[in-house]
């Protein structure tokens, strides 16, 4: 659904500022109000991707933890482990490759 363009905001940018946006809308083929509009709205979907990226990354960290704990009990089962049970394990695990 497309909601009509009905509020207009004003703002006040250098004389630079503006130029280099018309110059921009110009390139794009774009009026300059679809240009500044197409920009704010890349910009929320920009915010909205950095906010899964930033949970991403947390996420992975957690994983990292999660890793580190596997590889630290793997290390204290090994080392209870007898031979035989470690030439057993890594017998099952060239199987499954």
């Amino acid at each position: 659904m497309n909601e009509p363009l009905s509020e207009v905001i004003r703002i006040r940018v250098t004389q630079s500022h503006a130029a280099r946006l018309g110059e921009a809308a110009v390139l794009s083929g774009l009026s300059l109000s679809n240009y500044i509009r197409r920009r704010l709205s890349a910009d929320d979907t920009l915010q909205e991707e950095l906010t899964l990226l930033r949970q991403i990354v947390a996420d992975l960290g957690q994983l990292r933890d999660t890793r580190q704990a596997a590889i630290e009990t793997a290390h204290l089962v090994r080392a209870m482990a007898k031979p035989e049970q470690i030439a057993i394990a890594q017998q099952s695990l060239q199987r499954q490759r």
